[in-house]
């Protein structure tokens, strides 16, 4: 099984519990291996408090980067 994502990528919290409890953007800082349920794991990094946390595959989501600028 290999790693959907890579370090440096950013990503979202996906539509879990997870995202319940926090928003925003996360850099990719760590590979971790499969945990007791078989899913992939990240250590991530919020951008904006520095703060890491670890989350498995299915919490997280990559950041859309062709998403259109809005205007006000």
């Amino acid at each position: 099984m290999s790693h959907k994502f890579s370090v440096g990528q950013l990503v979202h919290s996906a539509a879990t519990h997870f995202a319940d409890r926090t928003s925003g953007t996360y850099e990719i800082v760590r590979l971790m291996p499969e945990n007791s349920n078989g899913e992939l794991g990240y250590r991530i990094r919020d951008t904006v408090s520095g703060a890491q946390r670890a989350v498995g595959e299915s919490e997280i989501r990559a950041v859309d980067t062709k998403q259109p600028v809005q205007s006000h």
